[in-house]
């Protein structure tokens, strides 16, 4: 009985690996299309010199490359969408299960993690990169600024309006401990600011107007105050002093 589990269990992985491969495969060669038509049709042109076709060729090479850029990120979101990978928020699962909610939450970021190599280093800060999060799944309010692709999880994501999130933040709705994959949502409120490098766990809720400091840490499931600055590692509430800094120095030319 355990020999016909384990063949069970190895055939959902490999059939995972393979469906991922096929699926990745067809996305990536449409969103090439228009640049494989390009080329085709500039087999065609009766342009002299030689050198000026060439030329043509090789200026047209980034706006080929941004319309396949466009077109992998939608068809991405909308084939994943479609095909039911986007994980489910609260689960719990055994890497060593290879259950389908697990290899859901597998294809769905190796779907992300190809198009943040091919087309989010060129887009992220970008409202294009916003609406790629959207259409795969983040609940994102206007305004929203992302500089980082360690965002990932994206339909574990609720944010508000005019969230900042800054350079080589790690913000996902998913962790892994002792071999268990576990996903929570991720959410924060109007006005919220992540400094640079911060890393944020699952399940953090942040209220309207937080921010969290550079390079800070917050634990999972934390809930940060409204209008409150957090830093360290794990972040806790930076306490502001009302006093002045030169509240206590003497006047200058007083006796010391």
């Amino acid at each position: 009985m355990a020999q016909a589990l384990d063949r069970y269990k190895n055939l959902r992985l490999s059939w995972a690996i393979v469906s991922a491969f096929i699926v990745e495969s067809v996305l990536f060669g449409t969103a090439m299309l228009p640049a494989v038509f390009l080329f085709e049709w500039h087999r065609s042109w009766d342009l002299e010199p030689r050198w000026l076709r060439i030329w043509i060729l090789a200026i047209a090479a980034i706006p080929t490359y941004a319309v396949f850029a466009i077109a992998f990120m939608a068809l991405s979101a909308w084939t994943i969408k479609l095909l039911g990978w986007r994980p489910t928020p609260n689960g719990e699962w055994p890497i060593k299960g290879f259950s389908w909610p697990l290899l859901d939450w597998g294809r769905y970021s190796i779907s992300i993690h190809l198009v943040r190599i091919f087309a989010g280093t060129f887009v992220r800060t970008t409202p294009l990169w916003t609406w790629y999060m959207r259409l795969n799944g983040a609940k994102l309010g206007s305004g929203v600024f992302i500089n980082s692709l360690d965002v990932t999880d994206h339909c574990l994501l609720d944010f508000g309006n005019d969230v900042v999130i800054g350079a080589g933040v790690h913000l996902s709705g998913h962790t892994v401990e002792k071999g268990v994959v576990k996903t929570a949502p991720v959410q924060l409120g109007n006005g919220v600011t992540i400094g640079v490098s911060a890393n944020i766990e699952i399940g953090v809720r942040a209220g309207d107007g937080a921010q969290v400091g550079a390079l800070s840490m917050v634990p999972k499931y934390e809930v940060l105050e409204p209008h409150t600055t957090y830093v360290g590692i794990p972040a806790e509430k930076l306490e502001r002093s009302h006093a002045s800094p030169r509240a206590h120095e003497p006047a200058r030319g007083s006796a010391t």
